[in-house]
């Protein structure tokens, strides 16, 4: 028909909007995260699967370096500061999506 897109929606269109906020990080157990968004949403996060990986996530295995957590970019990331003033930092949008079930960061596969 015309007049009608032909665009294909993204997988997360109509389930979680894009500019997703963190407001608060709680550390208690590393690397067990619990983070709640802006619209009052709290999702709990094991990141170990990210410390067993490559050596940019090798700071997060010091507990107290873990725990030094915190919404990043606006609430739009979760961060860590190194000593050496770098960031490691994770997308505010893909945990939610990750958090919703809407997409697996291990598969890297969008769930329908």
């Amino acid at each position: 028909m015309l007049g009608q897109s032909a665009k294909q929606r993204a997988p997360w269109e109509g389930r979680v909007a894009l500019g997703q906020e963190i407001v608060s990080v709680e550390t208690s157990d590393p690397p067990v995260a619990t983070l709640t968004f802006a619209d009052g949403y709290k999702a709990t996060f094991d990141f170990q699967r990210l410390l067993d990986t490559g050596k940019v996530f090798a700071p997060l295995r010091d507990p107290d370096f873990f725990r030094t957590a915190h919404p990043g970019s606006g609430g739009r990331s979760l961060e860590w500061r190194t000593a050496d003033g770098d960031e490691i930092d994770l997308c505010a949008d893909a945990l939610r999506m990750e958090a919703e079930g809407i997409w697996d960061p291990v598969t890297t596969e969008w769930k329908v």
